[in-house]
């Protein structure tokens, strides 16, 4: 039987937020229609999470730390992160964050929730608690797909190719 965390262990991409407020006004993009975001789960029950939002610009100077108000300004609202350690509810099918570190520090030492849904390769997850977002409380949902599993060749297969290599090159004939 496959579990939920064996589903969810690897790295996605992500390719929709979209917050949904709760006394039913229209959706919003908090990182643009075009967001960008990185969600590892590990093996080892750790997580990390990275969105930002595809209309950041660029600061004026090379160094991070000599930001403009507006620079500033667009980079806290336009990027979200957090990271922590994660466990799965197989029978509710949720996945719990304790939030460890995170670019908004208000949530660190916190726990978050998510409804776990899969279609094939794109995981779907949506908060099970409202969220306080931009001084409205919305639901968030957040699609995601999965990045492709390279796997390793086998140090036979690496012996194989590399000999035949060799041979190829004449560098082990008689």
């Amino acid at each position: 039987m496959t579990t939920l965390k064996n589903e969810l262990i690897g790295t996605w991409l992500l390719l929709s937020y979209i917050e949904v407020p709760v006394n039913g006004i229209d959706s919003n993009f908090p990182m643009g229609k075009s967001p960008k975001g990185s969600l590892i789960y590990g093996p080892d029950g750790h997580m990390s999470v990275q969105i930002s939002s595809s209309e950041r610009c660029n600061f004026s100077s090379n160094d991070r730390y000599l930001a403009n108000d507006e620079e500033l300004i667009s980079c806290v609202k336009g990027f979200i992160a957090f990271a922590g350690s994660y466990q799965i509810d197989n029978s509710t099918a949720t996945v719990q964050y304790s939030i460890h570190t995170s670019s908004y520090p208000n949530w660190e030492g916190q726990t978050q929730e998510r409804k776990i849904d899969f279609e094939g390769d794109i995981l779907y997850l949506k908060s099970t608690e409202p969220i306080l977002s931009n001084g409205q409380y919305v639901n968030s949902y957040m699609t995601w797909q999965r990045v492709e599993k390279v796997e390793m060749q086998s140090r036979r297969d690496r012996f194989i190719n590399y000999s035949n290599q060799k041979q190829a090159e004449g560098a082990w004939e008689d």
